[in-house]
């Protein structure tokens, strides 16, 4: 088993890599260096580094004993439900005019910066519960 700190740099790596890689393919598609054929192709290009990501974290959640495995589930239930009602409430929002109507390609990075930030204040709220 490798130690925890490398573990956290390949994991960051992986997920550095992916953003890294979706700029450099949004930079390169945007400057029309993409060839039609290759756009479908390159637009999956940052994807590939997130496998690896999501398939290390659920290895990782293996290792886990139950109660900080219980932890983490539960805090992914809070970020599901926060990420759910924000998606929601901003959407319905938008059908009324309140505020912009994005695509979802404009909306993608925030969502994720959404995504783990809901994750992280789960984390804490649930980690006070079980102190």
């Amino acid at each position: 088993m490798t130690s925890s700190a490398s573990y956290s740099k390949r994991m960051m790596g992986l997920a550095t890599l992916s953003a890294m890689l979706a700029l450099g393919v949004a930079y390169l598609n945007r400057a029309g260096l993409v060839p039609s054929g290759l756009r479908p192709v390159a637009a999956l290009v940052p994807v590939l580094p997130l496998v690896g990501f999501f398939v290390g974290v659920a290895r990782w959640l293996r290792t886990l004993d139950e109660m900080q495995r219980l932890i983490h589930h539960e805090a992914l239930m809070v970020q599901f439900g926060a990420t759910g009602i924000l998606i929601m409430g901003y959407g319905m929002l938008a059908k009324f005019g309140v505020v912009p109507n994005v695509t979802a390609g404009t909306a993608y990075p925030f969502l994720w910066l959404a995504i783990f930030g809901f994750w992280y204040a789960g984390l804490l709220i649930v980690r006070r519960k079980y102190r």
